[in-house]
C-alpha cells in the first residue's frame, strides 16, 4: 500500500472532497486524522468506518483550535506525514455584489487557515512528508461568481510555492491540487443554470467531477512517487484550462 505507516490530517474531512481524501488514504493504508467544524456526526461516522484513532473539531479561522489539533496528534503519534488543507467556503457573487464581510470570511479560511495550519504543523511535520493545498480551477479562471473565492484560491498557490522554499531543506513537499467544478449538491444549490452551462462548455470533458476523481491524484501527492515533485500545481479539471 503506497501510504502505510503514513499519519494524514484532512482539514475539512466530514464530507465532499476531503472525506474522499480521508477514505482514499485509508484504504492505501495511512491513519486519517478526521476534522470537522460543524458536522460532528458525520465525521464519527467516517472515523469509524475508516478505522481512524482521531476525530477532532477543527475552526481553520482559530489559532487555538488549531494548535489544539496538533498538540493532540503530537501526544497521539509524535509526528504528522502528511497534511491535506482542504477546509473552505464560499460565498458565491457577483463581483459588484460581494459584501466586505463575505470577502473577509472567505480569504480568512480559505487561505489565512491553511497558512495557520502549516506554521503549527512545522514541529510535528516529519522530514520528507507532504503539504497538500486544495485550490480551485476558479483561481485560474477568475470565478466567474466567485471573486473571493478565486482570489483566496489564487492566494493559496503563492503560498504553495512560498511554503515550499521554506521546507525545500527538510525534503518536505508542498504542492496544489487544483479541482475543477465538482458536481454535488453545493454546486447544484449555488451555481446559476446560465454559469453551468458556460462552465461545460470549457470543459473537454462534457461534465462535472466526481469528489472521487480527486483521489488519485491525492494520493500521488501524498506519497513517496511525488518525492521530487514540490511547489507545483496538480489540475483534475476535464481539461478545462486548455479550452480555447
Amino acid at each position: 500500500m503506497r501510504l502505510s505507516g503514513k499519519i494524514a490530517l484532512i482539514t475539512g474531512s466530514s464530507s465532499g472532497i476531503g472525506e474522499a481524501i480521508a477514505r482514499g488514504f485509508s484504504t492505501e493504508g495511512a491513519k486519517c486524522i478526521i476534522t470537522y467544524k460543524d458536522k460532528k456526526t458525520n465525521a464519527e461516522k467516517i472515523a469509524d468506518e475508516i478505522n481512524a484513532d482521531l476525530c477532532l473539531q477543527l475552526d481553520v479561522a482559530n489559532r487555538l483550535s488549531i494548535k489544539s489539533v496538533f498538540e493532540k496528534i503530537k501526544s497521539t503519534y509524535g509526528k504528522l506525514d502528511i497534511l491535506v488543507n482542504n477546509a473552505g467556503i464560499n460565498r458565491t457573487a457577483d463581483f459588484d455584489k460581494q459584501t466586505e464581510e463575505e470577502w473577509i470570511e472567505v480569504i480568512d479560511i480559505n487561505l489565512s487557515g491553511p497558512f495557520r495550519c502549516i506554521q503549527e504543523s512545522l514541529s510535528v511535520i516529519s522530514d520528507g512528508g507532504k503539504i497538500i493545498n486544495i485550490g480551485s480551477l476558479s483561481a485560474e479562471y477568475g470565478g466567474p461568481r466567485t471573486p473571493s473565492y478565486a482570489c483566496a484560491k489564487m492566494g493559496l498557490t503563492a503560498l504553495t510555492h512560498n511554503a515550499a522554499r521554506f521546507l525545500g531543506d527538510r525534503n518536505i513537499c508542498v504542492n496544489t491540487l487544483s479541482p475543477g467544478v465538482v458536481g454535488n449538491e453545493f454546486t447544484e444549490k449555488t451555481m446559476d443554470p446560465k454559469v453551468k452551462i458556460k462552465a461545460l462548455d470549457l470543459m473537454l470533458i462534457k461534465r462535472f467531477a466526481r469528489v472521487e476523481e480527486m483521489v488519485g491524484g491525492a494520493i500521488f501527492l501524498a506519497s513517496d512517487e511525488a518525492s521530487y515533485m514540490t511547489a507545483q500545481t496538480l489540475s483534475i479539471n476535464g481539461g478545462a484550462w486548455v479550452r480555447a
